[in-house]
């Protein structure tokens, strides 16, 4: 669980990344998962929440040799947006995909959970 605040992505990478090597995947394998999970943290940062005092959820798991990261953010309903940063971007979720072996985004009561996994290579 994080805040919603920018300056905390090298963490959330930094996270990412070791339970990546703790799961076993190789380490080009790192640097996509640190990717994805960079670009998941700022879609939930940018367009998912209020203010930095707002929540965002992670977690990691293993699912049937994959291993599997959520993020969660507290948008239920309408999608919430922060305009004055949303100058650039807009191709996270598309970059998300691209490296990444599984990718879903869904709303939930809880709020806007995006799903990624990456396969095991002995899986």
């Amino acid at each position: 669980m994080l805040h919603a605040d920018l300056s905390l992505l090298k963490q959330a990478r930094d996270w990412a990344a070791e339970v990546a090597e703790d799961f076993g995947l190789p380490e080009d394998d790192h640097f996509q998962v640190k990717l994805a999970m960079s670009e998941a943290m700022t879609n939930a940062i940018i367009h998912g929440s209020r203010s930095e005092r707002d929540v965002v959820r992670l977690a990691a798991r293993v699912e049937h040799g994959l291993l599997v990261f959520e993020v969660v953010d507290p948008a239920v309903g309408a999608e919430v947006e922060r305009p004055a940063r949303l100058a650039e971007g807009g191709r996270g979720l598309e970059l998300v995909r691209l490296v990444m072996d599984e990718v879903e985004l869904r709303r939930e009561q809880r709020g806007t959970v995006l799903r990624f996994a990456k396969r095991c290579a002995d899986a």
